[in-house]
């Protein structure tokens, strides 16, 4: 192996090492995503029970100022 083949596998290697430390850091970023996705879903279907055990004029009411944190103009990646 040549001098300047020894930098290029070098450099190569480095750019490896960096892919895999950002690959697993995504990992890890859309990991806590889904947790956190769940999390929403489940506190809105608990929202939704608790807007149904309410009287139908209170049920109304809550339903009208209630915000779904949900809906989204722009789909994230999955």
């Amino acid at each position: 192996m040549t001098m300047a083949e020894t930098e290029v596998q070098t450099d190569l290697n480095a750019v490896n090492d960096q892919l895999t430390k950002l690959v697993d850091e995504l990992n890890k970023i859309n990991a806590a995503r889904e947790q956190i996705v769940t999390q929403i879903q489940n506190l809105n279907g608990v929202a939704m029970y608790l807007r149904g055990k309410l009287p139908q004029d209170e049920a109304t009411d809550a339903n009208d100022l209630s915000i779904d944190s949900t809906d989204r103009s722009v789909e994230y990646p999955t």
